[in-house]
């Protein structure tokens, strides 16, 4: 019943795809600044994160990226025939309202070549559930299907090469990329 519910809601959510509000647009704009030093900033991935730009999981069920900012991401993921399996794994942006996390999806789907249909607050709202429970595996999400539509040509990776360098430890760059986000979501929380 609770999927049927779900499924209904996504269903009508979605009547209206690629009907963009600019301005969900601009505020997922805003949100993404935290997504940045994971993920780059044209979403091309860096060392700390897979890309987003011509992802399989973002173009795919909007379920799964709504679960994984509610509860996190750990383990290894496959992006564009690419694993990445980073330590810590992404961390959960449950302390979001539901329309901060609908509007940045929106943004991330439709931006970097991407062209998926925007997410909904109530699509947010009907997954709250999530909250509190450990962090996602692949296994725990919807399958994508797994093809990118042509239309979503990726920027250049132009951090491919970070893996490689062996100058400057990855667990330190992530160890970095975690305490500014922590740090950030301390100040978002107390600005409130």
């Amino acid at each position: 019943m609770k999927h049927a519910f779900i499924a209904l809601i996504f269903s009508l959510c979605s009547a209206s795809a690629n009907a963009v509000d600019p301005a969900v647009m601009e505020k997922g704009k805003v949100q993404f600044m935290m997504c940045v030093a994971c993920h780059g900033k044209e979403g091309e991935g860096t060392a700390a994160a897979p890309p987003l730009a011509g992802s399989e999981w973002v173009m795919g069920p909007a379920e799964n990226l709504i679960r994984i900012q509610l509860r996190g991401l750990r383990g290894p993921i496959t992006v564009k025939g690419r694993e990445y399996d980073i330590a810590g794994g992404m961390a959960p942006m449950a302390y979001q309202r539901d329309e901060q996390i609908a509007a940045v999806l929106t943004y991330v789907r439709q931006s970097f070549g991407n062209n998926a249909p925007a997410v909904e607050p109530a699509q947010v709202a009907a997954l709250r559930d999530e909250v509190g429970k450990p962090q996602l595996t692949v296994a725990d999400l919807v399958p994508h299907g797994g093809a990118v539509p042509a239309s979503a040509a990726p920027p250049s990776n132009k951090y491919a090469n970070l893996d490689e360098d062996k100058s400057f430890p990855r667990w330190a760059v992530i160890g970095i990329i975690v305490a500014l986000l922590a740090g950030l979501g301390l100040w978002l929380a107390k600005s409130k």
